[in-house]
């Protein structure tokens, strides 16, 4: 089975059914199945065939997802791109991609005209007086009845090229087969208890796994996929209410926003599920949602995984165990691996490196990286980078990444768990630790402080840090820096790289 299948079997048995909503418009399945059809065939009639890349620069709309499934109908590769990434960022991976085509928006950042001095890729833009040709026009140049060229299509073909938001170096190119797409898409449905017709928030836009895996999903049962241009918490809980969304699945900042703009007396009672990824999420914010939601759910989801796997461990909140990214898959398999001597296996409670077993999810390679592969993917497993345990139980706690490890005088130290706890002082919003070069120590802890309140010093998150039992005393900061912001990825991972660069505040 392959995309191209899965999207057009949909819109067969329900081409009558909603499929995708804007706040502003309603598409049945034989509408968006009528409009991937004509831009199909257009891409063919400009040169485009299969195995050719067309990438996308456009937030969650209608076109993003049209664009899909015509990529897809001719056995082209759908590279969707983070419309959040730095100019340069942006440049590397249409450079790395090498596509065919280019279909964007205009992006108050980035300068499409860059694009001019290699005008290989057939520009397409929505909404820009300055390309080849408009998305509007491209479609309208294939008439009703068109035939596509068949292109035989193999589980193994690469579908899509998803390009990691890492924090650390340029973005890289991850190739997920039709195999791959569809068996993340399967777990979804089941980790998530997903149902037919079931409707979805679809916040997450396309260029992530998580939108991605979700919105195949929800054709697969013929749901109704909710989306808006970009997260908007207000509008979210608008459309909440008018079209009875059944779940969520987000980041936890957007959860945060959507609490903040939440009111009493807005109507959430259609939503059962909730899930969670890219993120840890704090205990108050689970506490929150569990307030707001909680009387109406049977699923608060936890999923943990990655751009080249999907989900590697999920774990329902409802069960307890706050912070725990529970147990894989029945078709996955984890261990964790000490640093040091990787053949030694680990007891409950032990620290180590993150290790998954290749399955039908698990991409074959980096794109055009070898090296990169060779790295991260021996012997069946992949190397995640992510340090953790687990407990009695075996249920998995993630606790920080291995490249972002601080040795302070010989002993490991790991960010999150020095955080975690100077987040519990009232007057710390955020916190976030890196690692500092120390002639003596050879490390040694920095603090980045968002101050909740005024009047918070060095001195009394150092006395703070010294009676909390959960930290070592050579693990607390030895600098303060107090903050206006941490910066962090669209999903909001941490940038520590970017720390040292902070302006601070007096």
């Amino acid at each position: 089975m392959d995309l191209r299948h899965i999207w057009e079997n949909a819109a067969a048995r329900d081409p009558h059914g909603m499929a995708l909503i804007e706040p502003d418009a309603r598409y049945t399945y034989q509408e968006i199945d009528n409009e991937s059809q004509h831009l199909a065939a257009s891409f063919q009639i400009m040169g485009i065939k299969a195995k050719d890349r067309v990438a996308i620069l456009l937030k969650n709309r209608k076109e993003a997802i049209v664009s899909l499934w015509a990529t897809q109908k001719i056995g082209a590769i759908f590279v969707p791109l983070n419309y959040h990434l730095s100019p340069a960022d942006v440049g590397h991976c249409l450079r790395d991609a090498e596509p065919r085509a280019v279909i964007y928006e205009k992006l108050p950042f980035f300068d499409i005209k860059s694009l001019s001095a290699d005008r290989s890729p057939l520009v397409i833009a929505r909404d820009d007086s300055w390309a080849d040709i408009s998305y509007h026009e491209l479609v309208s140049i294939s008439k009703d009845g068109d035939p596509i060229n068949p292109h035989a299509i193999s589980e193994k073909d690469t579908a899509v090229i998803l390009y990691t938001s890492g924090t650390t170096g340029r973005p890289k190119g991850v190739p997920r087969s039709h195999q791959n797409v569809l068996a993340g898409a399967l777990a979804h449905i089941a980790q998530n208890r997903y149902s037919r017709y079931e409707c979805l928030m679809g916040t997450m836009p396309l260029y992530h796994t998580m939108g991605l895996h979700a919105l195949v999903a929800v054709t697969m049962l013929n749901g109704r996929y909710v989306i808006s241009p970009e997260f908007n918490a207000d509008l979210s809980l608008a459309q909440i209410a008018r079209e009875k969304v059944d779940a969520l699945y987000m980041i936890p900042t957007m959860y945060h926003a959507l609490l903040r703009a939440y009111a009493q007396g807005m109507d959430v009672s259609s939503v059962h599920k909730l899930g969670y990824a890219g993120a840890a999420m704090s205990e108050e914010l689970i506490q929150e949602c569990l307030e707001i939601f909680g009387p109406h759910l049977y699923l608060f989801g936890n999923h943990y995984g990655s751009t080249e796997i999907y989900t590697h461990t999920v774990h329902d909140i409802l069960s307890g165990k706050p912070g725990c990214a529970g147990k894989p898959g029945p078709d996955r398999h984890i261990k964790l691996v000490n640093l040091s001597h990787p053949q030694e296996k680990l007891g409950a409670g032990e620290i180590g490196e993150i290790w998954v077993q290749t399955s039908p999810e698990a991409f074959q390679g980096y794109w055009q990286r070898p090296d990169l592969t060779e790295a991260v993917l021996q012997d069946g497993w992949y190397h995640t980078g992510d340090l953790g345990y687990v407990d009695q139980e075996e249920d998995l706690f993630v606790v920080g990444r291995v490249d972002e490890m601080i040795i302070s005088g010989g002993e490991h130290i790991i960010p999150a768990q020095v955080e975690d706890v100077l987040i519990r002082h009232p007057k710390v919003l955020e916190a976030a630790v890196t690692g500092e070069p120390d002639a003596r120590w050879g490390q040694i802890v920095v603090a980045y402080i968002v101050p909740a309140k005024a009047g918070l010093t060095a001195q009394e998150l150092d006395s703070f840090c010294k009676t909390e039992p959960d930290l070592a005393l050579l693990a607390r900061p030895r600098k303060y820096q107090f903050v206006r912001r941490i910066p962090k990825t669209p999903v909001g991972k941490v940038l520590r790289r970017e720390l040292q660069n902070l302006e601070g505040i007096v």
